[in-house]
């Protein structure tokens, strides 16, 4: 359905940049079908070593078929520009919905059906005999109906030459961001190495950071995260059943702008209330052993998902009198960001904003 002619494309707003700043995400809407996609743009000298890795996520992304993994249309080169047509996510990431309407973390409800779907595609992409490598909320995109799992960089495969290979060694290439969300087994560097568990650690911290609006560890030096948790320190889901300690406080409210604000979100962490399934959902996935931690494929039929069987992320946005924009209704190439999505905004002071930085 998609073509590559680039003057079938109208590039109606730039949303973002993308792959540290090397590029630029657009709104546009392809002439002869009439729908709205996102274009990611790079000009292909600008990307000089960093090509590679741009060539190798395209070519991961053409090899799954599932509904809750990122995928694109096309691709092709003109003049001096790359281009990807890639599937409007109207929602950008779960880190840019938190930003916008839900800073203190999704509620539960929300959080399941991202989790549900996400798990999804963490299972198919284990089946097909890939480690994701670096999941978390930057990279987990949100449209009108399911969760997408993107940020395919640092995938890798662990089958070689036609069979599997035991434990991989290396750390992830450009992981240093994604240090915070990485299992212990990754970081250690050693020669007993890590498998695709490692996966599940890491959507265990996604699921953290997606309850309390914060990810782990983002207050401390990386040879202090790293010594947390190597001596099997677990990350907790903030609520009112979670005893406030101090350095509990110091993962979560570092960095508010005083006494009061701080206050204010301890309060708001202890009224309410998070299932005691997802409590054990994120302990398990947490296991510092990963011969016990659970597989992916373990997970999909936890407790934790009853509460959302007959519900969706659509169902659940509109609760919360969260809807997509009018695209058509764009048409200015110039117009602000902050104006064209503001009705996504459910706070009238506030201002929404997309950052593909990471994805």
């Amino acid at each position: 359905m998609f073509d590559n002619n680039i003057n079938n494309y109208v590039l109606k707003v730039e949303l973002a940049k993308c792959f540290g700043n090397l590029g630029t995400v657009y709104l546009a809407q392809h002439r002869p079908s009439q729908q709205h996609v996102a274009v990611k743009k790079f000009l292909v000298e600008d990307l000089k070593n960093d090509i590679s890795y741009v060539m190798d996520e395209a070519k991961h992304l053409r090899e799954f078929d599932h509904p809750n993994i990122l995928t694109y249309y096309t691709a092709f080169v003109h003049h001096l520009d790359l281009y990807f047509v890639v599937p409007l996510m109207c929602y950008a990431s779960c880190r840019d919905t938190m930003m916008n309407y839900f800073d203190t973390g999704f509620p539960e409800p929300i959080l399941v059906c991202i989790l549900r779907d996400v798990l999804q595609g963490l299972v198919y992409l284990h089946w097909r005999g890939y480690i994701h490598r670096s999941i978390r909320a930057s990279h987990v995109f949100l449209n009108e109906t399911r969760a997408v799992l993107g940020g395919f960089r640092a995938c890798t495969s662990f089958l070689g030459e036609g069979k599997r290979v035991r434990n991989l060694h290396e750390l992830p290439p450009q992981s240093v961001k994604s240090l915070n969300w990485l299992a212990p087994e990754v970081l250690a560097q050693n020669l007993v190495g890590y498998t695709e568990k490692s996966d599940v650690y890491s959507l265990a911290v996604t699921v953290i950071e997606l309850a309390n609006g914060l990810e782990p560890f983002y207050n401390l030096t990386t040879t202090l995260m790293l010594t947390e948790k190597m001596n099997g320190y677990l990350p907790m889901l903030l609520d009112a059943s979670t005893v406030v300690t101090d350095d509990m406080q110091g993962q979560s409210m570092e960095g508010k702008p005083n006494e009061a604000a701080t206050a204010q979100m301890r309060q708001i962490y202890a009224s309410r209330q998070f299932s005691d399934a997802l409590h054990k959902f994120a302990e398990q996935c947490l296991e510092r052993d990963p011969k016990i931690r659970p597989s992916a494929s373990a997970l999909v039929s936890h407790p934790v998902f009853k509460q959302v069987s007959h519900t969706n992320i659509r169902e659940q946005f509109a609760l919360h009198c969260i809807q997509k924009v009018d695209f058509d209704s764009i048409q200015d190439h110039d117009i602000s960001l902050t104006n064209s999505f503001s009705q996504l905004r459910v706070d009238a002071g506030g201002s929404f904003e997309w950052d593909f930085d990471d994805s």
